[in-house]
């Protein structure tokens, strides 16, 4: 038997025994133990929801302007993630050899990548998929 349970079985009791103080004592302290289950399922939710972001933290890498995870070459909004500590990937809009644009559909930022050199800078190392942007 549960906590819960068990006071209302000693409230229960208490009723039919006729000890009104001694049961308003009890129902009070049922309602207090409940708002502290409340309370510890919504801390453990939150404890989850944070273990989550800092996983999330240690898989990014950041390689200016922009974060990627291993294995992921599409990159991911760095507004997102550096304000929100979520990782939203960016969708290219403009893909052109001297210039690459991407938008953030999320926070609606957009990134532009002017030059030749985009490849090389923005390749992730051990991919020989050069991405959807190529």
């Amino acid at each position: 038997m549960g906590i819960v349970e068990n006071i209302k079985d000693a409230a229960d009791l208490a009723k039919k025994i006729g000890d009104i103080e001694l049961y308003r004592k009890i129902v009070h302290l049922e309602g207090e133990v409940m708002d502290l289950t409340r309370d510890k399922r919504q801390a453990d939710q939150k404890i989850e929801e944070l273990e989550g972001k800092l996983a999330l933290h240690g898989k990014m890498t950041f390689e200016q302007p922009f974060y990627f995870q291993e294995g992921d070459n599409i990159p991911f909004c760095p507004r997102c993630f550096e304000k929100d500590k979520t990782a939203v990937h960016l969708f290219l809009e403009i893909n052109r050899a001297d210039l690459k644009k991407w938008e953030c559909r999320e926070c609606k930022s957009g990134y532009r990548i002017e030059g030749p050199d985009y490849h090389r800078r923005y390749q992730v190392q051990g991919s020989s998929d050069p991405g959807p942007w190529s």
